[in-house]
């Protein structure tokens, strides 16, 4: 699947210029952050009552498992299924091509030598990927997403607040994630400015200090080009890890906190 994340619009006063370079990156670390597969129906999410669309296997011996049964990527509800083979992928990428090709808004496409096939199902974009493992294996991924009609909002406002934590005025933010498990949710927001690691670091931890946070570790590598923070209040946790590359300073807020 090729992950879309999509630009929200800007929070704060002052707009900050988006430095060149520095958004790619952060796209794949929060593919990496939502890797972690679990067994197929091992979790319930508020996305159940969602008429998802039925994923074709090209063969029932495999063994299918969730990368992601529910995430709200900036607003767009989406589930993402895999599976592994060896070798060829040559006959499973021609029973996509035959399934999705009856579909509307067909298309096949090769990015950074990742072949890609897509299609329309009623509200949602069916994608499927071909990704090599390190194994030597093939990694089939094949990702829901709902992008066309009336959007179902599955995040509460509530929850909006509450998994919040506030950074410097002006930051611009790349990315919105909420992933969902039985009991827990994770929010995982990607920013960036042109402001050092010290400045980011000093108020995003002196923020959630008056938010009632306490600072369980804080530590700053590389000369200052690199910090993590990790917060705690009640039930919540938050790891901050900020990053400079020289042209801006990049910053990814995972918050897991309890749904209820």
């Amino acid at each position: 699947m090729t992950m879309m994340l999509l630009h929200r619009p800007r929070r704060g006063v002052r707009a900050v210029r988006r430095p060149a370079g520095l958004w790619l990156p952060l796209a794949w670390l929060l593919l990496a952050a939502l890797a972690a597969a679990v067994p197929l129906a091992a979790r319930a999410a508020p996305g159940s009552a969602i008429a998802w669309p039925v994923i074709l296997f090209p063969d029932k011996h495999l063994s299918p498992y969730w990368v992601a049964e529910l995430i709200v990527q900036n607003k767009i509800p989406m589930q993402i299924q895999a599976f592994d083979i060896d070798g060829d992928t040559r006959q499973a990428r021609r029973f996509y091509q035959e399934w999705l090709g009856g579909k509307s808004d067909f298309s096949e496409t090769t990015l950074e030598g990742i072949p890609i096939l897509g299609a329309r199902d009623g509200h949602f974009r069916i994608t499927v990927e071909f990704r090599p493992l390190p194994s030597g294996k093939q990694q089939v991924r094949i990702s829901s997403a709902w992008l066309h009609g009336a959007v179902p909002q599955l995040v509460s406002e509530q929850l909006q607040r509450r998994s919040y934590l506030a950074v410097p005025m002006g930051t611009d933010e790349f990315s919105d994630t909420f992933s969902f498990d039985a009991d827990r949710v994770n929010r995982t927001t990607v920013w960036g400015n042109t402001l050092s690691v010290e400045a980011n670091e000093l108020y995003i931890r002196e923020q959630a200090l008056v938010a009632g946070w306490t600072v369980l570790s804080r530590k700053t590598i590389q000369g200052g080009t690199r910090a993590q923070v990790v917060l705690r209040r009640g039930g919540q946790e938050a790891v901050i890890a900020l990053a400079h590359n020289g042209v801006g300073c990049s910053i990814v807020i995972s918050n897991t906190l309890p749904q209820a």
